[in-house]
């Protein structure tokens, strides 16, 4: 009998693994554990019999998660020739085996896609001049009559958990072949050369094997006990993705306190573009600057930036009284491309985000972005469910309730998902409406208020509009859902996902408004955005407070109101306000910024001792800034006194 047997505990230093000894409780003793990224085992041709007219496959094996692209999990070929065979998994789970006949694959595959994390035991044969036969878990699940008569394979490597060659990704970027590595346990690999080792394999009692207990991957949000604030957090996922960053930079995560449980997570494995996670653990982002696909590969925007090269993140203020986030990304494609980036120069477009969160958990968004091409399409805003490795769209998304939406003249509606026709993204909501709650099987639920200036929008027409999405996209579930972000590390530009075994995300609606500003090549974009428990009528005070903002006066003098910071800006020596509030004017949060002072010892509201406020002074290059937040809710005028 010609038998190959493979230990891979003796092959363990030929590539990087994840546990601490590289291993995981096996089918017998320990199994070798592959990351996903780029283990593999490679055993030298020469090192491997090759019987070419009868030889039978038999592998163990416990996905974590399913490969992207065709992924062997053990197979013998060379990266510049076609030829030889393999035994691999695809996107779903189903395990395929081919072998090279003719300048071309002849293969099967099995009806149904394996199970995530429980040992599997594939076992396949090539009889020369019979066929292919494969087996799973002792049982046949496919044969195919193939009249060739030997396969030659003596001059290929053998090849264990990793593709020696790129392929296409599955459904989307054929056009863009991608190395791919199996992510899990490989146990138990022997390949036999004799004519019964197959039948008798098929003829022994099967017993499933305990599964190893792999590291849980849930994405991260740091600890919910944190108080009002913006913290430096060292955000973990699991240690074989965490030990592929290159540097030592940590997330921002920022934290409203015990009452409003709710957080804006800025990680590197979204590339920090903030996320809003309810008190669920459900992730929403408002998406980032996107632009025509001038690159060549894709769109280019933050999303493309697989490892972060392009991005940053820092804490700007951190007072009880508000805290500032800037967050620094140059749009590029998957082929770390700059769009619109001058020849001569060598600049092209950038964006940086400020987001100043207050203590009733609200947030302005200020997005600018520079470009040599503003007149060239872009956009800013769009509604992207992020969603953990074992949830799916339908997890998250009441398909009867998505959304609501209002308009600053009270107008609101209320919409679910229309599934009639083909996909499409430009179903109006309501005209002129600028306030959004997105739903998320939460509490708490992510909303946006866009600034409702006039003036053209990304979408050619004036005004804020807000677009929803509708109809069937994909054959695996009744909403948009792909696994290209985030996460990913392959340099894909969009790829469709059919299992939910990694982080995906979904998308529900784009929103379009008028710039605040174009200064030259300086384009500025305005919006609120948090958490709440409202439904999207309930937030038009808090949208009229933001873009109807009363006037506040002291000493007789008007007080600028700067809507890019949600706050009034007093001079300093000032100490008595009068806040004209009104039903059309309401006040419902104030923010009040005095240059030059650094402390108070309280606050009056209405000539009475207010309690309510929070307080810090924020010291910068030209000074000292108080920063005083009051939680005041009214639609008559109030007096404000500090001392």
């Amino acid at each position: 009998m010609n038998t190959i047997c493979v230990i891979l505990a003796a092959l363990q230093a030929l590539f990087s693994l994840a546990f601490e000894d590289g291993t995981v409780p096996g089918v017998k003793g320990k199994a070798a554990y592959f990351d996903g990224f780029d283990s593999r085992i490679v055993v030298p041709a020469g090192e491997v019999p090759a019987p070419s007219g009868h030889f039978t496959i038999d592998i163990w094996i416990c996905p974590v998660a399913f490969p992207k692209s065709p992924c062997p999990v053990v197979c013998r070929q060379r990266t510049d020739t076609p030829g030889g065979w393999s035994l691999w998994l695809d996107a779903q789970g189903k395990v395929h085996f081919q072998v090279a006949c003719a300048g071309d694959w002849a293969e099967l595959c099995s009806p149904e896609g394996l199970k995530l994390r429980r040992w599997s035991r594939l076992t396949a044969l090539f009889r020369g001049g019979s066929g292919l036969y494969l087996a799973i878990d002792g049982r046949q699940v496919a044969k195919l009559t193939l009249e060739l008569p030997v396969l030659e394979q003596d001059a290929f490597d053998l090849w264990i958990g990793r593709t020696p060659v790129r392929t296409p990704s599955f459904y989307e970027n054929q056009n863009i072949p991608i190395y791919s590595s199996f992510d899990g346990a490989i146990d138990e690999l022997h390949i036999y050369g004799d004519r019964n080792a197959y039948s008798r394999i098929l003829g022994e009692c099967f017993s499933r094997p305990e599964a190893p207990v792999f590291e849980e991957r849930v994405l991260p949000s740091g600890p919910d006990s944190l108080a009002f604030g913006a913290w430096y957090l060292p955000l973990k996922y699991y240690k074989a993705f965490d030990d592929r960053w290159r540097g030592d930079s940590p997330d921002v995560v920022v934290s409203f306190g015990p009452e409003q449980p709710h957080k804006v997570v800025f990680w590197r494995g979204i590339s920090y573009a903030p996320c809003f996670v309810t008190e669920k653990g459900n992730w929403m982002c408002n998406e980032f600057i996107e632009r025509k696909k001038v690159t060549g590969w894709g769109c280019p925007e933050s999303m493309s930036d697989k490892h972060a090269d392009f991005s940053s993140v820092r804490i700007l203020e951190n007072t009880p009284a508000r805290t500032v986030i800037l967050w620094r990304n140059i749009p590029v494609g998957v082929n770390q491309k700059i769009p619109y980036q001058s020849e001569e120069t060598h600049w092209g477009d950038c964006s940086e985000e400020t987001y100043i969160f207050y203590p009733d958990g609200v947030g302005v968004r200020k997005m600018v972005v520079w470009s040599d091409r503003l007149d060239q399409w872009y956009e800013w805003c769009q509604s992207l469910q992020v969603l953990h490795p074992s949830q799916r769209p339908e997890d998250v998304l009441d398909a009867g309730r998505i959304m609501s939406v209002a308009a600053m003249d009270g107008r609101s509606g209320e919409f679910g998902w229309d599934f009639s026709g083909k996909a499409r993204q430009n179903e109006p909501s309501l005209p002129g409406a600028n306030i959004q709650v997105s739903y998320l099987g939460s509490r708490w639920n992510p909303f946006l208020i866009l600034e409702d200036g006039d003036g053209l929008n990304e979408a050619g027409h004036n005004g804020p509009e807000i677009h929803r999405y509708a109809g069937r996209w994909s054959e695996f579930s009744d909403f948009p859902w792909r696994n290209h972000w985030p996460v990913t590390q392959d340099y894909v530009i969009g790829r469709y996902a059919c299992v939910a075994d990694a982080p995906s995300h979904t998308y529900t609606a784009t929103q379009y408004n008028a710039p605040h500003s174009i200064e030259g090549n300086k384009m500025t974009k305005l919006m609120l955005c948090g958490c709440t428990l409202e439904d999207a009528p309930g937030l038009l005070p808090l949208a009229k407070s933001w873009l109807r903002a009363p006037r506040m006066t002291s000493g007789g003098a008007e007080v600028p109101y700067d809507v890019t910071q949600r706050a009034y800006l007093a001079s300093a020596g000032s100490s008595s306000f009068r806040l004209e509030a009104s039903p059309e004017h309401p006040a419902d949060g104030v923010c009040l910024i005095l240059k030059g002072s650094d402390g108070l010892s309280g606050v009056n509201l209405d000539g009475l001792p207010y309690s309510g406020y929070k307080a810090g002074t924020h010291i910068a290059w030209d000074g000292a800034y108080l920063v005083l937040w009051m939680p005041v809710r009214s639609e008559k005028p109030v007096c404000i006194d500090i001392y």
